[in-house]
């Protein structure tokens, strides 16, 4: 997503095992915050018995946005900040990420994820964050997967669009993570109370297998809608960006206004 910095400190571009253990790392951030706040949430209205509102929904939201913006600017420069299999594929599948990265990057982002939901457990207890769904996204029955899969595709549509609208050369250069972090915010308010809106497919993996590790309540059904909504959702926006870029670019040359000669 962004290009290497070369300054004094780092003047060579990274190795392929540094940017692994910067996606690593950056998917544990993101888990462990992002779905730790939800997880958090829930031991707390279990002590409070305080029911969920729009209020708890916004702080989640929030958390997911910080560390999402903190994440993307301290390891953009080294990966990428991709911290999402879906944007990875997305970028492979437009021509601007080599395919033979993408095995690695998306097995680094699955590890961290679960190391970010192990991290949960311990900084939570296996009891209380067992109870409190692990920072697993669901969605509930009367959604039904067609359903959920569409939505979870919306989301990671909305998600994708906007990474690829901030990577052009042509957008405001340095506000690539605050807008990434906004939209995400903006994406959960209305996802999140349909599928939790996991809009990652790692960010939903991880918690789901150490949560089923630990014995929870996880839905083994589930996880096809969450991995092809996530996947179709990420592809198409960055389709969707792709295609409107062309045209705008037609646009400008066609609105140019021609200049005139002399009589």
């Amino acid at each position: 997503m962004f290009t290497p910095v070369l300054d004094g400190v780092m003047s060579d571009s990274p190795t392929t095992p540094q940017k692994l253990l910067a996606e690593l790392l950056g998917t544990a951030f993101l888990v462990y915050v992002g779905a730790g706040s939800a997880a958090a949430t829930g031991v707390i209205a279990a002590g409070t018995q305080v029911p969920f509102s729009m209020a708890q929904l916004g702080v989640i939201s929030f958390a997911f946005m910080l560390v999402i913006v903190g994440t993307v600017y301290a390891i953009g420069h080294i990966s990428g900040g991709h911290i999402n299999p879906a944007v990875t594929l997305a970028l492979a599948a437009t021509g601007k990420f080599p395919w033979r990265e993408v095995p690695g990057y998306i097995a680094a982002q699955v590890v961290g994820a679960a190391t970010g939901a192990l991290a949960i457990f311990v900084t939570l207890g296996a009891d209380a964050a067992k109870a409190a769904g692990g920072g697993v996204t669901t969605y509930a029955a009367e959604t039904g997967f067609l359903r959920g899969t569409l939505i979870e595709a919306i989301g990671t549509f909305m998600l994708v669009f906007v990474i690829f609208g901030v990577i052009d050369r042509r957008a405001v250069p340095g506000w690539a993570p605050m807008a990434i972090g906004s939209i995400v915010f903006a994406i959960i308010i209305i996802v999140g109370p349909a599928t939790g809106a996991a809009i990652n497919p790692a960010r939903y993996v991880g918690p789901f297998l150490v949560t089923a590790a630990f014995g929870g309540t996880v839905g083994w059904d589930q996880l096809p809608a969450y991995l092809i909504g996530d996947f179709a959702g990420g592809l198409l926006g960055a389709l969707a960006y792709l295609g409107l870029a062309v045209a705008r670019d037609r646009a400008e040359v066609e609105s140019t206004t021609p200049v005139r000669t002399a009589p």
